[in-house]
């Protein structure tokens, strides 16, 4: 009788571990991550973020106008260049007396990581509109839904806005339930924001500030794929509420890149936002679009050449 109990509290203690194994194995800190036959050449490399900065972590160098050369192996995938304005932000090409101002929110795919500077979404949205629309920029690479909100609760981005904003685009990719609740190697000294119980996101600190939860001790992440996905659409729910506050009547728009899971959308548009799928912003869409998958996902410039159109398209 005692052999078959310990028999039994030996399986159960091994199923209990592989359970865990399994967990920590697919709750891993990988976020981002990219093939070893990458590498980057340009001045880019030479430092282009600021890192420490207390409202949202990083952000570009102001005044930049920096190469950036990325390689597969020894095969250029793609050659550009990006300029900062003194505001960190990087340039659009400028319109007097626009009658529509777009405000846009978001990362690498916001910023136009691979592209030059006249083929960014928001270049080519001033280019396509024929001076009808004046755009700002507000994406960094590396950024998520923390920074979106910190941003407009320091008023970084208000700062930054010389027109008056009419319409606002934040563009979500799949990884940002990830880096908003802290995963982003990068991201170090990110805002720090935990859901109330009222469902709302609080600022507490930033990320080099919080301690260890027991879920990490025993190596899973901090939240669970529900918590970083409620925490994820609370912080664009928050923002989209600021910019209201801000901007009266405001139109805000959530774009999603393929891969963003059904529980991130559902949550949006339960919060009564506006979500526009990848699908329906460009609907053949295909790995055409990327600039050298599978090693690299972002846009080309037919990518952004599409999201420009399907923005222009929208009613006003």
């Amino acid at each position: 009788m005692k052999s078959w109990v310990l028999a039994g509290a030996i399986s159960l203690v091994a199923a209990v571990v592989a359970a865990l194994a399994f967990g920590a194995w697919k709750n891993s800190d990988f976020v981002d991550g990219q093939s070893d036959r990458l590498r980057m050449e340009g001045t880019f490399v030479n430092g282009f973020y600021d890192q420490g900065i207390e409202d949202v972590g990083f952000i570009a160098q102001p005044d930049k106008h920096v190469t950036a050369r990325r390689l597969l192996d020894s095969r250029v995938i793609y050659d550009a260049s990006y300029t900062t304005g003194p505001d960190r932000f990087r340039v659009v090409p400028k319109v007097e007396g626009a009658p529509r101002c777009l405000l846009q929110f978001g990362d690498s795919f916001t910023f136009g990581e691979g592209v030059d500077d006249d083929e960014t979404s928001a270049a080519q949205i001033v280019a396509r509109s024929r001076g009808e629309v004046e755009v700002k920029s507000l994406g960094i690479g590396g950024w998520g839904p923390h920074q979106f909100l910190a941003g407009l609760q320091s008023g970084r981005f208000q700062r930054a806005i010389s027109c008056k904003p009419t319409d606002a685009i934040y563009l979500f990719i799949p990884a940002h339930t990830a880096r908003a609740a802290g995963r982003g190697k990068w991201d170090r000294f990110g805002p720090l924001f935990v859901v109330d119980d009222d469902g709302r996101p609080v600022r507490e600190g930033n990320f080099n500030t919080m301690g260890r939860s027991w879920r990490e001790l025993i190596g899973f992440n901090r939240l669970t794929e529900e918590e970083e996905e409620e925490l994820a659409a609370a912080l664009i729910a928050e923002a989209s509420r600021e910019l209201e506050r801000l901007y009266p009547g405001i139109r805000f728009h959530v774009f999603t890149w393929d891969g963003t899971t059904e529980g991130v959308v559902r949550r949006l548009r339960e919060q009564g936002l506006r979500v526009h799928t990848i699908r329906q912003i460009i609907p053949d869409y295909s790995d055409a679009y990327l600039i050298a998958p599978p090693f690299e996902y972002h846009p080309t410039p037919a990518a952004y050449e599409r999201i420009a159109d399907y923005f222009l398209s929208l009613d006003r």
